[in-house]
């Protein structure tokens, strides 16, 4: 018997599936053929003030007349030729379609806390240098694995702190109770895109001395690339001022001061720059009620025939700025009698920290009434009086509303000579 021939068995075997194998290969080639991938571009899909997403766009194209799953994809993300982050897209969830084109979108995205943390040199900077680096890959039966390599290159907007600006001060109103006061600010948001409301809070102090604290009332987010006008308006109360800081009542001026706090609440400017202070000082006049008295009734002429008086009463002007007498209106009584009423007509002018006299005149030719103010005189009786009206001061100080008040004055007085 012939004995078998194991090894020239086993050439012969691996010969058939060479030939097989060959054949399968030519015959799937000839039948499939191999994906067409382009880059197709990078887009800015999302930034805020916490984070931004970059979505590198890859184009497939299916050729064959059978479906195609998506292509795995590596990435990496490099900011100033550094690396920075990496990741893998898998494919196996969706399908391209026979004889279709597909774009696979690659999403980057990172928080600028993360961002900061790593390159920390690049705060302050407007944009980034970044580079992308795609490699795309299959791996079909048979065929083998087939690769495409990716890269791309742009720049990205950093996020920038918001700033403030312009601080300024403006004496609104004026008058002898109380001092309306208006601060203003600008907020810049240099971003292109919308903040969140910031925080602010603030407290003003006189003569070192905090008085005023509260909150600023913001409506709206910051508006993408632009400016945000504040304005901060603080009424000042001077008996509450001088009630709690008595050593105020002899100053005619004290300086104040605004510390405006403000948290931009932003992650990435947390602990470092995400506060800022502003100061804004200001002079604050504290203005000091006129007061006017009466001094008595003089006479100026006597005669058989004519008594000519003035009634004397005197304006205080504690100011450290001139006021002038727009309006006195009075009305005199003496012993039960009118002895005058009317308009002092002259426009009198009260220097700073000066007293100035408003003479009233008053003149008699009754006979009968001369004779009886004569003997009054003489005897230097006392006689009742009454003098009461109103009158209205103004002055060229900015903000400051005219100061009105009415007055009366009564009692015993001497007619004197």
């Amino acid at each position: 018997m012939k004995k078998f021939n194991f090894k020239k068995a086993g050439l012969i075997l691996t010969a058939i599936i060479a030939i097989f194998t060959l054949t399968t290969c030519e015959t799937i080639r000839g039948i499939f053929s191999e994906p067409v991938l382009t880059f197709r571009s990078v887009e800015l899909a999302g930034i805020s003030f916490s984070d931004i997403k970059l979505l590198a766009k890859v184009n497939v194209e299916n050729p064959n007349s059978i479906s195609i799953p998506f292509p795995d994809i590596d990435w990496e993300f490099f900011v100033d030729k550094n690396s920075f982050i990496k990741g893998q897209l898998g494919g196996n969830q969706q399908s391209i379609k026979a004889r279709r084109s597909n774009i696979v979108d690659v999403l980057i995205s990172f928080t600028y806390v993360d961002f900061f943390n790593t390159f920390a040199s690049l705060k302050g900077r407007e944009q980034a240098n970044f580079a992308i680096a795609l490699a795309a890959k299959y791996d079909f039966p048979v065929l083998g694995e087939l690769k495409w390599n990716f890269d791309h290159e742009g720049v990205f907007p950093v996020l920038q702190m918001p700033k403030i600006s312009a601080p300024s001060f403006k004496l609104d109103k004026l008058d002898s109770t109380k001092a309306e006061l208006l601060f203003s600010v600008n907020v810049e948001n240099p971003n292109q895109f919308e903040l969140p409301l910031p925080k602010m809070a603030y407290d003003y102090s006189v003569n070192n001395n905090s008085f005023l604290k509260s909150s600023v009332d913001i409506s709206k987010p910051l508006a993408a690339a632009a400016v945000t006008p504040v304005l901060i308006r603080l009424s000042v109360n001077y008996l509450e001022l001088f009630q709690n800081f008595l050593a105020l009542r002899n100053l005619n001026e004290v300086q104040s001061r605004l510390s405006l706090n403000t948290d931009f609440n932003i992650p990435a400017f947390a602990g470092e720059g995400g506060l800022n202070l502003t100061n804004i000082t200001a002079a604050l006049p504290l203005l000091k009620v006129p007061v006017l008295t009466f001094n008595g009734i003089r006479a100026e002429n006597i005669s058989l025939t004519r008594l000519d008086f003035k009634a004397m009463l005197e304006i205080e002007n504690n100011n450290n700025f001139a006021m002038n007498v727009k309006d006195f209106n009075y009305n005199l009584m003496v012993n039960n009698s009118r002895w005058g009423d009317g308009k002092v007509a002259n426009n009198t002018q009260i220097p700073a920290g000066r007293k100035v006299q408003i003479p009233i005149d008053i003149s008699f030719s009754s006979l009968s009434m001369v004779a009886e103010l004569t003997r009054i005189i003489t005897n230097s009786s006392d006689v009742n009086f009454s003098c009461t009206g109103n009158y209205t001061l103004g002055a060229a100080l900015p903000g400051l509303d005219d100061f009105s008040s009415p007055f009366d004055f009564a009692g015993l007085t001497k007619l004197l000579r």
